[in-house]
């Protein structure tokens, strides 16, 4: 099985002093960037040196990228802080391997080849122009209606319950807590340290349910799926599936044409991961089968991608070799991958969706990229939500970008009725310097996809971690859930974070009133 190596995710930077006994001399500039190329651009795309400041590469990349090389670097030991299961299961990959990839000596050019192509400080042209274009305006047709049940600002995943017409809302500690559409708590469940990632309901009443196990970057075997169904006043809970790593996102398609439905899971992880998919056997167990075993796996949709009429398997994968993917279905199983659009690994992809933004038929992209939880906080002009349209023929060619600072979601809606998509996104890490944070944008589509940004008063009372779309007040149109999520490892405002904690108003609803 092939196994890959990423540049995935961490909260460890190292100091500034990290290269510095590898910084004497000047080696050949097109020396370095050969090596560079050969060696930073195997598992992943190659990083330019422009899209980091120099001291992020200097003081945290570069000494991890080391890391991944088999380089020792002093003060860092990548296995120090890991489970005893993460160790084995790390080392087994060979994440970091035990012999030197690369010569000191090459390692030298390469380091020299970054620091002296890298830019200070990123400038934020794209995004300065952009907004001086196009000024965000007052968002006119949605009230915002905070939870009326006290409710920490720790939510992992809310999501809509359309059957029962509930609001579920997952936090940090474990703790799931049930809405009703006046946004007060009905029920409350507690799976402790386990927080929700996906769930879905079923029309006699069960909910399934992924427990992603640790919330931080981690390794272990912690993670669920889980079937709760009420009974006699009470919720009984079945495990469906465990020992999963850091699963964020489940689908499900009877893959093997069997007549039963089958479930493919995201496992993150951090490391090491998996995509996989679960079959269901006539016991009611579930057989694993793994798809492609490496981490970062976010996010998956159905949707047939040659015509062939079986539906294909879409994936955004993130944590190091960053990439829109589709399995094509060859049936009964088998599928063979194809890499639609690749992205560098420091991009920090979050999420994406299939639409068709032009209406010819064809499916397109939304995509978003902002994770900034990584080795390099600095603002990226790159982040932000891109268009992706679809040739017909299988060519995504982007069309549309909207900057927005730690991007994180966007949802793509007919939220007005006028036929058309406007979209709703959200950014985890915004720029906090800014009067009026860009934490959530509302892009009003006014045809040929082009669109007025659109927000609403202090976008700042939440730091918004996920979103959701429904028709909460049931009259017609679709409303849009914000879940905050005060723990941060990026700089944020203390009198931010203070209020987050403080106010416990975890959710927030803006209230369609098209209708």
């Amino acid at each position: 099985m092939i196994r890959f190596r990423t540049l995935g995710k961490y909260l460890v930077v190292a100091t500034a002093g990290t290269l510095g006994y590898w910084s004497c001399g000047v080696p050949d500039r097109s020396e370095g960037e050969a090596l560079a190329r050969t060696h930073c651009g195997s598992c992943h795309l190659f990083p330019e040196p422009a899209l980091l400041p120099k001291n992020s590469w200097q003081e945290s990349v570069l000494p991890h990228m080391a890391l991944r090389l088999g380089l020792a670097q002093e003060g860092l030991d990548p296995l120090g802080a890991l489970h005893y299961e993460e160790i084995a299961r790390v080392t087994q990959a060979n994440v970091f391997p035990k012999d030197p990839v690369v010569s000191k000596a090459d390692w030298q050019k390469i380091v020299q080849y970054y620091l002296s192509a890298a830019p200070d400080s990123l400038v934020d042209t794209s995004q300065m122009d952009t907004l001086r274009r196009v000024p965000v305006q007052v968002l006119t047709n949605f009230t915002v209606k905070p939870v009326q049940s006290p409710l920490e600002a720790m939510v992992t995943a809310i999501r809509y319950d359309s059957l029962h017409q509930q609001i579920w809302v997952g936090q940090r500690m474990g703790g799931m807590h049930i809405l009703d559409k006046q946004l007060r708590t009905t029920d409350s469940l507690f799976r402790p340290q386990s927080p929700l990632s996906d769930l879905r309901s079923l029309p006699d009443g069960t909910r399934q349910v992924l427990h992603m196990g640790i919330m931080d970057p981690n390794d272990q075997t912690t993670g669920e799926w889980v079937s709760l169904r009420k009974q006699a006043g009470s919720w009984q809970g079945r495990r469906l599936i465990t020992g999963l790593q850091r699963p964020v996102h489940a689908s499900f398609q009877d893959i093997n044409e069997d007549g039963h439905e089958d479930v493919v899971l995201c496992e993150y992880g951090n490391y090491t991961g998996q995509l996989s998919w679960y079959e269901a056997t006539p016991t009611d167990s579930l057989q694993r089968h793994i798809i492609e075993n490496r981490p970062g796996a976010r996010i998956t949709y159905w949707h047939d991608y040659n015509g062939d009429g079986r539906k294909d398997l879409w994936v955004l994968w993130a944590q190091g070799d960053e990439q829109l993917a589709v399995y094509l279905n060859g049936g009964k199983g088998n599928f063979v991958k194809k890499i639609l659009l690749r992205f560098p690994p420091v991009y920090g992809s979050g999420y994406f969706e299939l639409a068709d933004f032009n209406a010819d038929g064809h499916v397109d992209m939304l995509y978003v990229n902002g994770d900034n939880a990584d080795l390099s906080h600095t603002l990226k002009p790159y982040h932000g939500l891109r268009i992706y349209l679809n040739d017909g023929k299988g060519t995504f060619t982007e069309k549309y970008f909207y900057p927005l600072h730690g991007a994180t979601q966007a949802l793509a809606r007919d939220f007005d009725g006028d036929g058309d998509l406007d979209i709703a996104a959200i950014a985890f890490f915004p720029d906090f310097s800014q009067k009026q944070v860009a934490s959530f944008v509302y892009l009003e589509n006014q045809g040929n996809n082009q669109f007025v940004p659109r927000t609403f008063a202090d976008t700042n009372r939440g730091r918004w971690l996920t979103m959701e779309a429904a028709d909460v007040d049931q009259d017609g149109d679709l409303d849009i859930l914000l879940g905050s999520f005060y723990l941060t490892v990026t700089p944020t405002p203390t009198e931010a974070k203070e209020r987050w904690q403080r106010e416990k108003k975890g959710v927030v609803l803006l209230e369609n009133r098209r209708f």
